[in-house]
């Protein structure tokens, strides 16, 4: 026969009719329900919960030491030989190729405040000369071209 368990009564209080445990764990009141024989509390369960599933946080981007792309590239070797068609390693051709040099293209050039205004400024007057010229122009084919460089200058000014 199996031996019975002691029943553990833990202390309860009723304050303004609401029925009030002891935490099994801590001994921190908390409220329960009038059927409850046992309770743990809210801070029990997340530190129970968290020696379970302990945080990691997450570190984010790791570089590869592989340029930008290479998985889409057709045929890619690395520093070490290693050949990749479409990102999938190829063992046999290992050391077969040389490495693939990668082409960087050269940083634009920023431009300042103070250029930007006077490229906005170039194409205000440009604007104001091709609408003159438009009220002037009698064939199509010459409408049709100021127009579409008033667009072009218009784009400028945005």
């Amino acid at each position: 026969m199996k031996a019975k368990k002691e029943k553990v009564d833990y202390y309860t209080e009723v304050i303004n009719g609401i029925r009030y445990m002891e935490c099994k764990v801590c001994g921190q009141m908390t409220q329960v329900s009038e059927t409850a024989t046992a309770v743990t509390c809210h801070l029990c369960v997340r530190e129970s919960y968290n020696k379970q599933f302990p945080f990691e946080m997450k570190t984010g981007y790791k570089p590869t030491g592989k340029p930008r792309g290479w998985a889409f590239m057709k045929e890619f070797v690395d520093k070490d030989g290693n050949v990749y068609h479409r990102g999938k390693e190829q063992p046999t051709l290992k050391g077969t190729i040389k490495p693939t040099r990668i082409k960087t293209k050269p940083p634009k050039p920023r431009v300042t405040k103070l250029e930007k205004q006077r490229i906005r400024a170039n194409a205000l007057a440009s604007i104001h000369k091709l609408k003159k010229q438009l009220k002037s122009a009698k064939y199509k084919k010459d409408i049709k071209r100021i127009t579409s460089e008033i667009k072009k200058q218009q784009k400028l000014v945005k």
